[in-house]
């Protein structure tokens, strides 16, 4: 049996935390401790008096809605049901009349990528009887636009998150209402800050790559996926303790047999190009990444850079961390990338996923 562990909003990266949130409507006002609503216990509704003003001129905005009907076919036949963001500037439905059954959605949720320095702003739209939260993990922003329900508020309505990356790395985003949960129903996507200049390097003044490779390792337990969205957060046993995961995926994909080939996790590249793959912990359990092989630089890690790089053809990594690694291979080849994800008491391999590097 597999425990459950996350890390909260305890990131650590060079963040302006001035940029404040705003735009909050719907919510109501609720109490000091654990609020109540629609079936739910400890949902903390938008506090209208402390919403902040917004910059009336931001860099980029995102709007993202919320799905909770996203079928994934494993390859074993079965379907496995995921929630996650829509795309409502991209025309992306998904909440509306459909109550967040509108079927738009994608697992992981649509990619956010911005650069250094940008003003954001990320408006969520709940038009359901639920609540939800966006964290944009690894960003310090100031509370009200952290996303974190008991710290700042859940977002039932609308509501605009305001934040300022000051590194570029590697980082995501995700639901932190009833996180557990939320976060295992799949309710996160890859959050990438370029530096000022643009994709190409990994940081300002790091290294430079050719292409990226977006890893999002996850283990997913089938039998969580039919509980609602509340569940659990009255003090009922709903078994939220016990992870038992019977799928390994690589960004969305199965890590069975179709990340080994699918377009966009798999790798086809030559010989003496960069790549940089962006690897993200995405799931509870601890993992082990190795690259088949290949030598990896790691010059980044959690969204900063690393004091000194260094080489490796495996990694270890748990809950949340993000790797920046470049692959420069040397010769043509195929090499298979395994991740283990491992019991956190035993170190017992429940699973592996893979995918491929393919050097012409």
């Amino acid at each position: 049996m597999g425990r459950r562990r996350r890390s909260s909003s305890g990131d650590s990266t060079s963040t302006d935390t001035s940029m404040g949130g705003g735009g909050g409507d719907m919510g109501g006002d609720g109490g000091g401790g654990g609020g109540m609503g629609m079936g739910a216990c400890y949902v903390y509704p938008i506090r209208q008096a402390e919403v902040p003003a917004l910059d009336p001129d931001p860099d980029v905005v995102y709007r993202r809605g919320i799905d909770m009907t996203i079928p994934m076919t494993m390859d074993d036949g079965r379907t496995v049901n995921m929630w996650g963001f829509t795309d409502l500037g991209a025309g992306g439905g998904g909440m509306g009349g459909m109550g967040g059954m509108g079927g738009s959605g994608t697992f992981p949720s649509p990619a956010m990528r911005v650069r250094q320095g940008q003003v954001v702003q990320t408006q969520l739209q709940v038009d359901m009887m639920m609540f939800h939260t966006i964290h944009h993990h690894g960003i310090e922003p100031e509370y009200r636009s952290d996303g974190v329900g008991h710290i700042s508020w859940d977002v039932n309505g609308m509501y605009t998150y305001q934040w300022r990356p000051m590194s570029a790395g590697t980082y995501f985003y995700h639901c932190h209402t009833n996180t557990v949960l939320h976060a295992e129903m799949g309710m996160y996507g890859a959050l990438i800050v370029d530096p000022p200049d643009g994709p190409g390097r990994a940081f300002e003044g790091g290294p430079s790559y050719d292409l990226e490779a977006i890893w999002a390792v996850d283990e997913i337990d089938s039998s969580w996926h039919g509980l609602s969205w509340e569940a659990g957060t009255c003090g009922g046993d709903v078994g939220l303790n016990e992870l038992n995961p019977d799928y390994f995926i690589i960004t969305g994909v199965d890590g069975a047999q179709s990340a080994l080939s699918h377009p966009g996790v798999a790798v086809s590249m030559n010989v003496g190009q960069r790549l940089l793959v962006r690897y993200i912990c995405a799931g509870y359990l601890p993992q082990q990444i190795r690259f088949g092989g290949l030598e990896a630089e790691v010059v980044a890690s959690d969204g900063r850079p690393l004091p000194r790089s260094f080489r490796a053809t495996q990694l270890d990594a748990v809950s949340a961390e993000r790797y920046d690694c470049i692959i420069r291979p040397t010769r043509s080849g195929v090499h298979t990338v395994e991740i283990d994800i491992k019991h956190w008491i035993t170190g017992e391999v429940l699973g592996t996923a893979r995918t491929r590097i393919t050097v012409n």
